[in-house]
């Protein structure tokens, strides 16, 4: 199966259909894995193209994601599964029970119960090794405190050649995501943090209006201690160097490359204009290295992390013949001579 022709076949169908409505990080994740595809850097079998999501919480990125392939690549077939931990606040399962109702109410003739599951935190991931040609997450790396368990599952999880990628804020982006107070994940003296919180609540920065009546938070002061808990427990902010040096030691790639396209998606979006087909791969390495270095600051970050592998005993082989035959080679010039 041609994967680029697949994708070219849903637009050239002939047929007007009103835009799919998904959020911006979602679309911004399938036109990676369009360019993927299209560029030929995804594994190729007689199988399905098997995707995974890495702590689906609702499952709406599995939603968005098996939409929009339905839509503009339907020659494609893909199976996406996903998991969560059971632990993040999700103990009576009612999590599953939800994704799962979501799930079939929107694509129906799917077993969503043998596609999705709730794992215990800690515990490996479950699958097969090589069982997934893609994996994907959504704002769920900030959330993971021990990384090296989470890249040597990804590591086995991924068939050889896969990808995957990730979306989610780095240690330098000025605006805490979750409570929506810029630099109150800086602060590393929790009095300070409160502080800081409770001062910008009071000025009508962040999310104190709605969380006090998603969360009870009834008090400037008790919203601020809450949102300062949830930050020292729940969040882990790394640097793109941290990540990549953890991944390297595990012989696996790490690109921030698709970082800059998150902003012009969401203009496009905004603007109400079709999304890209696929992203252009390449800009001068000045003008992508200063992109990435605005857009981190700014939002979510998007990395791509791969595993590698690389045959260091053909190396060693080729490197030995090559000696051998210089030798050889200097020993008959010396006979002549």
């Amino acid at each position: 199966m041609n994967f680029q022709t697949s994708a070219m076949a849903a637009g050239n169908s002939g047929l007007t259909r009103p835009p799919l409505k998904v959020p911006v990080t979602h679309q911004h994740i399938f036109t990676i894995l369009q360019t993927l595809i299209a560029e030929g850097r995804v594994p190729r079998s007689d199988r399905p193209l098997r995707i995974l999501d890495i702590g689906c919480g609702d499952g709406r990125l599995i939603n968005s994601l098996q939409s929009l392939f339905t839509r503009h690549m339907p020659e494609l077939q893909v199976e996406i599964c996903g998991f969560d931990i059971g632990e993040h606040g999700f103990k009576d399962s009612s999590q599953l029970s939800g994704t799962l109702e979501l799930l079939t109410e929107n694509h129906p003739g799917i077993d969503w119960s043998n596609r999705v599951r709730l794992i215990s935190d800690g515990d490996p991931w479950g699958y097969e090794a090589g069982s997934f040609d893609l994996a994907v997450s959504n704002q769920v790396i900030e959330h993971v405190e021990d990384l090296q368990h989470f890249l040597v599952n990804l590591r086995e999880t991924l068939a050889p050649g896969g990808q995957s990628v990730h979306v989610f804020p780095l240690s330098q982006c000025m605006q805490e995501a979750h409570c929506l107070v810029p630099f109150s994940h800086w602060i590393k003296d929790y009095n300070y943090r409160v502080a800081w919180i409770a001062l910008l609540s009071r000025l009508g920065i962040g999310r104190y209006r709605v969380d006090r009546k998603l969360l009870g938070h009834d008090t400037v002061a008790r919203h601020a201690e809450e949102t300062a808990k949830f930050i020292e427990c729940w969040t882990t902010y790394r640097s793109f160097g941290e990540i990549a040096r953890m991944a390297g030691n595990l012989s696996m790639a790490t690109s921030y490359h698709f970082t800059k396209n998150l902003l012009p998606t969401k203009l496009r979006q905004m603007m109400g204009r079709k999304p890209a087909r696929k992203y252009r791969r390449w800009t001068p390495f000045g003008i992508e290295w200063l992109s990435y270095l605005f857009v981190r600051s700014m939002t979510s970050a998007t990395l791509v992390i791969s595993p590698l592998r690389y045959d260091i005993g053909e190396r060693i082989a080729k490197e030995k013949a090559y000696r051998a035959h210089r030798e050889q080679h200097e020993a008959m010039r010396e006979a002549a001579e």
